[in-house]
């Protein structure tokens, strides 16, 4: 091949790469994280736990547990039990957000903790009886990385029912979960979840059940709605209709009075 053909080559390949570099800065700007895609609300009942604002162990509460005296302590108790403002994210009208606050009041009574949780009927139906389920989860954490490693052990599935939820009403609602009893140089990480339910009862005894087919999705702060693409006649999975159920979650660091503290795992950037 001739020698120029070789140089225009070289040309071209540096072109395009110097394309391709730019479109990656100018997708993710040195220093900035990936913006994450906007949250979906479901128009169903929608719980909301204090886990959605904290997302890594790093940033959840601490509990400190004394195994000589079988004692846990919430550290730092009345920050974490501080208003929060929902902003837009369960408004009955996303474009007219409206100003909802609750307060978790974190609590612990002898091998117990209790907070409450945020939930509201967004169905378009009245509630006058449903069951919602609280699961927990407990894993180790990496000392050096700040990470969950190793098996996550689930504990025990309760119910929490619910009675005389209006169409558009909101209310708090009362967890309750039992502490894990870390090593004294352990550190674990408890994850408290409210999933929403799967069927409830209208005030005249009608069921009404939850089918992600027909259930619209909204963004919040827009109008933008749009249903699920599936074949009217298909019979949906229940395994997966279960797992589209909205949920919230709390999380928490359980550690040993010996343990270190929770170390930040690293942030991955865009050079």
């Amino acid at each position: 091949m001739h020698s120029k053909t070789w140089i225009w080559l070289g040309i071209g390949a540096v072109l395009i790469l110097a394309a391709v570099n730019l479109a990656i800065l100018a997708a993710f700007p040195p220093g900035q994280q990936h913006v994450q895609e906007p949250l979906k609300r479901v128009n169903w009942i929608l719980p909301f736990g204090p886990g959605f604002e904290y997302p890594g162990p790093c940033e959840s509460p601490v509990i400190t547990y004394d195994a000589d005296n079988e004692t846990w302590n919430l550290r730092n108790a009345t920050a974490w039990n501080r208003t929060i403002s929902l902003e837009d994210r369960y408004s009955l009208d996303p474009a007219r957000p409206e100003d909802i606050r609750y307060t978790p009041d974190i609590a612990i009574e002898s091998d117990r903790i209790s907070l409450d949780f945020f939930i509201r009927n967004l169905a378009g139906e009245d509630c006058a009886r449903a069951d919602l389920a609280v699961t927990t989860e407990t894993a180790s954490l990496n000392t050096t990385t700040g990470s969950p490693e190793g098996d996550v052990l689930p504990g025990a599935s309760t119910s929490l029912p619910v009675d005389d939820l209006a169409a558009g009403e909101w209310r708090e609602v009362r967890v309750t979960a039992d502490l894990p009893r870390p090593g004294p140089e352990e550190l674990l990480y408890l994850t408290i979840g409210l999933a929403a339910p799967d069927t409830f009862t209208t005030p005249n005894g009608t069921p009404i059940d939850f089918d992600f087919r027909r259930a619209t999705v909204t963004i919040p702060g827009s109008n933008t709605s749009w249903k699920e693409e599936i074949d009217p006649g298909s019979t949906p999975d229940p395994n997966l209709n279960r797992d589209r159920l909205p949920g919230g979650s709390a999380t928490f660091v359980v550690v040993g009075i010996g343990a270190p503290e929770p170390v930040p795992p690293p942030t991955l950037r865009a050079e």
